[in-house]
């Protein structure tokens, strides 16, 4: 695996979020993903799927900032800082983020098994 191919699918990550298009989003997330929210929660990867599933969380921008990626063998680490805005249960939001996530290639298909987010500073 190279770096290519990681900023390949964290652009597809970025369309299926945009869009909440949960069958692409279930593709690219691991059955036992965890993810720590901003606010410290942990999300399962039903959780993240819910959301967009059933409106919850609407992402209406989301520009990449800048993006480092890693690949070690079996896994990548990408660190991306991104702006973005839209609604989480029905109240707007917007900012910046930097998400750290951690792909693993589970079974010949590269996935994201675990990932965190905090605020960056503007």
């Amino acid at each position: 695996m190279d770096e290519q191919v990681i900023r390949e699918l964290e652009e597809r990550l970025k369309k299926a979020m945009l869009t909440s298009d949960v069958d692409a989003l279930d593709a690219l997330l691991a059955d036992d993903l965890s993810f720590v929210d901003a606010t410290g929660k942990v999300w399962t990867k039903a959780d993240d799927l819910n959301g967009h599933r059933y409106g919850m969380q609407r992402i209406e921008k989301l520009d990449v900032e800048e993006q480092s990626v890693r690949v070690y063998g079996g896994f990548a680490v990408t660190v991306t800082r991104v702006a973005l805005s839209g609604t989480f249960a029905g109240a707007p939001f917007a900012g910046s983020l930097r998400y750290t996530r951690t792909w693993g290639d589970i079974g010949g298909a590269w996935k994201i098994v675990a990932a965190q987010c905090c605020l960056a500073p503007f």
